[in-house]
């Protein structure tokens, strides 16, 4: 089904269609009565607004952070209309001053859940127990790389629930990794070219990298896996996929889709390399590369060029290093609201005490499965 949405006016953002809003009606209906503070990191895309509209039933939203390498123009405007906006930076939160300034400007000092996109409130924990950002009550996180991020830091006594490796966002990834080869080839074929007879490598057999691969191992690609997880790499040869080692892995590519979030690419690795390489990100270019972009120039279509260092050769990197998906508006869809959903369940958990302290906590089974049973109601059943 369409889903047709529609500018509200008064109060509230968007009037989704009805099956998103049943979706989300039926999803509120399954948490506590309890009420949150919020402060959120968001994409700016289509999805947003009806979360927005939903949470509105169960929570109050003191202000939004804005990732600025997904923020579409329209959507950024409507939503600054109702809530607080702000674009976000890494450096923001790597400074327990500026942290702080920027969180208390949003929420008055109130209680506060905060709900996280990549890890940028990783050291707020710590920071907390230093004596900063006493009315920070609680984290959410929606991502891998967040998740990785936040293992690697000192959570002190602060609940964080993530919700990166719930099944609803296992269906999400697998969504992502497709619509990151969709608009990769559109890149490509904008500027005559196709992965035709080219050797692609995968870095990253995670969930969005196996999707990637999958993909394009369907459609009849030759295409080349290396995670640093051997384990992985075993996976992946069982699925008759060729597994070199990392530097044969990247020297053989003519298309590489990074998907690790950890930094798994530099340009002295595409200094070694033979042949041009076009390279296309799962994730923003400041986790996936390390590689300084303000040296790119922009050449063909939306692919940035990086001269080497003997001149023969060039690499291309679409959307300047950051989610290629985004080129296309990084949409799935139903999957999407399905992970907004676990995210509001992740703050109830906060609100109703399901957490372990000094440890990154999971959803329930049981709120997994309330998630499954509202997208089946509203979305699956037969409507004839």
């Amino acid at each position: 089904m369409a889903i047709v949405q529609s500018f509200r006016q008064g109060h509230h953002l968007v009037q989704p269609g009805h099956d998103v809003q049943g979706f989300f009606n039926q999803v509120c209906a399954s948490l506590s009565t309890r009420r949150a503070n919020l402060v959120m990191v968001c994409h700016a895309i289509g999805s947003l607004p009806p979360f927005l509209q939903a949470l509105e039933q169960v929570a109050d939203i003191s202000g939004i952070l804005v990732k600025p390498k997904s923020a579409q123009t329209d959507i950024l405007r409507r939503i600054s209309r109702y809530h607080r906006t702000e674009i976000l930076s890494r450096e923001i939160c790597e400074s327990p001053f500026k942290t702080q300034e920027l969180l208390d400007g949003m929420t008055g000092g109130r209680e506060t859940i905060l709900v996280d996109i990549g890890g940028y409130f990783c050291n707020v924990p710590a920071w907390k127990r230093q004596g900063f950002l006493q009315n920070i009550v609680g984290i959410v996180e929606d991502t891998e790389n967040g998740h990785q991020r936040y293992q690697k830091s000192d959570l002190a006594g602060m609940p964080v629930v993530s919700v990166a490796r719930s099944a609803t966002k296992q269906l999400e990834d697998w969504w992502v990794g497709r619509a990151i080869v969709f608009s990769a080839e559109r890149q490509l074929r904008h500027i005559g070219e196709t992965f035709h007879a080219k050797k692609i490598t995968v870095l990253g057999f995670g969930k969005i990298g196996f999707s990637i691969a999958d993909t394009l191992l369907r459609h009849g690609y030759d295409v080349s896996i290396f995670d640093t997880d051997p384990c992985k790499r075993v996976l992946a040869k069982c699925l008759n996929y060729a597994i070199p080692e990392r530097d044969r892995a990247i020297s053989g590519a003519d298309v590489i889709f990074s998907a690790t979030g950890n930094r798994a690419l530099s340009l002295a690795d595409l200094n070694r390399k033979s042949r041009p390489t076009f390279v296309f990100s799962a994730t923003s270019a400041d986790d996936e590369f390390d590689i300084d972009f303000s040296t790119a120039t922009k050449t063909y279509g939306e692919f940035w060029q990086f001269p080497r260092r003997d001149d023969r050769m060039t690499d291309f990197f679409a959307n300047r290093g950051n989610a290629i998906n985004f080129i296309d508006g990084g949409e799935i869809g139903r999957y999407a609201h399905m992970v907004q959903s676990a995210i509001a369940h992740g703050i109830d958990a906060i609100l109703c005490g399901e957490y372990a302290l000094g440890a990154i906590s999971e959803l329930s089974q049981t709120r997994e499965r309330l998630i499954s049973s509202a997208y089946i109601s509203e979305f699956e059943q037969d409507r004839s």
